[in-house]
C-alpha cells in the first residue's frame, strides 16, 4: 500500500460531521488564523499545513492522513467528540482541554500580546488583573488569553466578547466595539498591516506559547503511538536542519 496523504495540496474541508475510519488519521486545524493556519480553496493553508505535509514526507509507514480546515470551535469540537485524532496548533491545556492527552513536538513558539484601543490602557499594567472593567474580544474557543483571564471572566470582572476570526476581533476594536483582544503577535499584526487597521496599539506581551498537535487522549492504541513518534522524528528533524525555519520565512516573506 502507498503513503496516502492528504494535505496542504488535496485537502478535504469539512462543511459536516464525518466519521473517522479505523485506517485514516484526521487533522484538524483552524480555517481563519493566517500564517498559521488557514484555507483556500477547500484546502488548508498556513505554516501548520506545511510542516505537515513535509513531515509526512520523511515518515516512514502506510499511513493514511488528511487534515481538514474548518472554524476552530469546531475544529475543538470534532477532537473532543473523537470525531477527529489530532488538533493542529494548540496551546497545551490540560485543565481546559483534558480530552487531548499527547502532545507533538513544537516546531514554533508563538508570542501572544494585548492589543487595545489606543489611550485605553498602559503597558505597565499587570495582566490580566489591570485590566478589570473593560470588554475584550476573543477568537471563538480560543484559550489565547490564559486560566487568569477566564476566571476574571466567570467572576464578571472582564466582559468578553467572540468572534470566529482575528480581522474580526480587530475591526471590533477599531471600531470601539470592544475595548482590548489577545492574539498571538504574528498572526495580529498580519492582518493590522494588510487590512490598515487604525487606532489599535500593542500595549504588553502576555506570554510565549510552544504551539503542538494535541492528540486525543483516548487515542493509544499502538498504530497511534507509532505514528505519534515517527511524526515527532520527523519534525524534529525539520527543525535540525533548518527547514521550519524556511517554511516560516517563506510563509511571511521574511
Amino acid at each position: 500500500m502507498l503513503k496516502h496523504v492528504i494535505c496542504a495540496t488535496a485537502v478535504a474541508y469539512a462543511t459536516a460531521v464525518t466519521s473517522v475510519s479505523a485506517a485514516q488519521i484526521k487533522l484538524v486545524q483552524d480555517e481563519a488564523y493566517a500564517p498559521y493556519m488557514g484555507v483556500e480553496y477547500g484546502q488548508a493553508t498556513g505554516i501548520w499545513a506545511d510542516f505537515i505535509a513535509e513531515a509526512l514526507t520523511r515518515v516512514d509507514g502506510d499511513y493514511d492522513v488528511v487534515v481538514e480546515a474548518l472554524p476552530w470551535s469546531r475544529a475543538v469540537n470534532l477532537v473532543e467528540t473523537g470525531q477527529a485524532h489530532g488538533l493542529v496548533g494548540t496551546y497545551f491545556r490540560p485543565d481546559s482541554r483534558p480530552w487531548l492527552g499527547t502532545y507533538s513536538t513544537s516546531p514554533v513558539i508563538e508570542k501572544v500580546s494585548v492589543y487595545c484601543r489606543e489611550g485605553v490602557a498602559q503597558s505597565d499594567w499587570a495582566y490580566p488583573d489591570d485590566f478589570a472593567g473593560l470588554t475584550f474580544g476573543n477568537n471563538a474557543g480560543f484559550g489565547s488569553p490564559g486560566k487568569a483571564f477566564f476566571e476574571m471572566v466567570d467572576a464578571g470582572s472582564i466582559t468578553l466578547q467572540e468572534a470566529q476570526t482575528t480581522e474580526q476581533n480587530l475591526k471590533k476594536l477599531e471600531k470601539g466595539r470592544i475595548d482590548c483582544y489577545v492574539q498571538e503577535q504574528l498572526a495580529a499584526e498580519m492582518v493590522i498591516n494588510e487590512k490598515g487597521i487604525a487606532g489599535v496599539v500593542r500595549v504588553l506581551d502576555t506570554s510565549a506559547e510552544a504551539a503542538h498537535i494535541g492528540f486525543r487522549a483516548d487515542w493509544q492504541d499502538e498504530e497511534s503511538q507509532k505514528f505519534i513518534a515517527d511524526f515527532n522524528a520527523a519534525l524534529q528533524s525539520m527543525m535540525d536542519d533548518g527547514t521550519v525555519a524556511e517554511i516560516v520565512s517563506r510563509t511571511v516573506g521574511g
